[in-house]
């Protein structure tokens, strides 16, 4: 019989099994109740409540009444309660929340984060870190937007004189000799040879305070969904709009795609605009500043009834993107400085 159980059968080799029937143990006899059973105690609880509590059920007679408590004087005052209620200071200014301006504003934002971490620790994890500021180029389609933003990536040095020398020779072998500055944020073959911005371009540039990120996005209205996507990242919208004679008016007044960014831009969130008025160097506009002020006299109940303060959150620009005049230096009253004259 095995040791572990020992209700098993056990096995001998050459003779029969024959399992052995075990009877089962008797009933267990409980006595008879004679008494009936004593009732459950009962529990009362007085959480929380202003009731009074439940007296007790009165002894039988046959014992002796308890002794009675000596009554308390209901005129001795009761003692005081030492809790003590702090209340929250709330005249002391918030170190992380300032209300003098919207926390849109992406300086007050920097300054407010610089004020409260730690910059020994933001140097020793980052480095000497920057600002940060993404910018996307919208407008009508060629307004100059590509042109500019490779412009911009060539005078801050992003882009170095070698890279730009090849995209000009290769521009110039297709054909496309004044589009070379375009072709450093227009990548594909397909951009390049129609001159069109399919996809969102990409790029980056420093100064010695911010670091940017270059969104450029299409200006063709088949690409509109392209150019959400891309003015859903920015921080700071630059609207290009083209100064020449017939463009502005394609652009703005005949079904262009000007009107329909400066409200997408302003839905995705976008609170800042500078409106970069570009091709003053063109033939036709020569940096006239009468062109300049109709463009901008145009503009301004636009924008304002797209929901833009033109006095705090619109900045109007002249430039020129082809020559880089009014991009990288300030120029002092550009309409007056004419490329190649004195």
């Amino acid at each position: 019989m095995s040791k572990l159980n020992p209700g098993a059968f056990s096995f001998v080799p050459g003779q029969r099994f024959t399992p052995q029937t075990q009877q089962p143990p008797p009933p267990l006899e409980r006595p008879e109740q004679t008494e009936a059973p004593k009732p459950p105690p009962t529990i009362s609880l007085n959480i929380g409540s202003s009731s009074k509590p439940v007296a007790p059920p009165a002894p039988p007679a046959s014992q002796p009444p308890p002794a009675q408590a000596p009554k308390v004087p209901q005129d001795i005052p009761k003692p005081a309660s030492t809790v003590k209620v702090v209340k929250a200071d709330t005249s002391a200014p918030s170190k992380t929340f300032s209300t003098e301006k919207a926390k849109t504003d992406t300086t007050s934002v920097a300054q407010e984060v610089k004020a409260v971490a730690d910059q020994a620790i933001l140097a020793d994890l980052y480095g000497n870190s920057k600002e940060h500021l993404n910018i996307v180029f919208i407008g009508h389609v060629d307004a100059g937007k590509s042109t500019m933003g490779g412009n911009l990536l060539f005078i801050t040095g992003t882009v170095d004189k070698r890279t730009m020398e090849k995209y000009e020779r290769e521009a110039k072998e297709a054909g496309r000799e004044s589009w070379y500055l375009s072709w450093a944020l227009d990548s594909t073959p397909q951009e390049r040879s129609k001159g069109k911005t399919v996809e969102v371009g990409r790029a980056y540039f420093e100064t010695n305070q911010r670091r940017y990120t270059i969104l450029d996005a299409p200006g063709h209205k088949t690409f509109v969904p392209s150019m959400i996507s891309g003015a859903a990242q920015a921080d700071i919208a630059i609207l290009v709009i083209s100064a020449r004679k017939g463009e502005f008016e394609t652009g703005f007044e005949r079904g262009g795609q000007t009107r329909e960014h400066i409200m997408l831009v302003k839905t995705a969130g976008v609170a800042k605009v500078v409106i970069a008025i570009n091709k003053m160097d063109d033939p036709t506009v020569n940096w006239d500043k009468a062109r300049y002020d109709e463009i901008k006299d145009k503009l301004t109940p636009f924008v304002k009834a797209a929901g833009f303060n033109p006095k705090t959150d619109v900045t109007f620009l002249p430039v020129s993107a082809q020559t880089g005049l009014n991009l990288k230096d300030r120029v002092s009253k550009a309409w007056t400085v004419v490329p190649g004259t004195s």
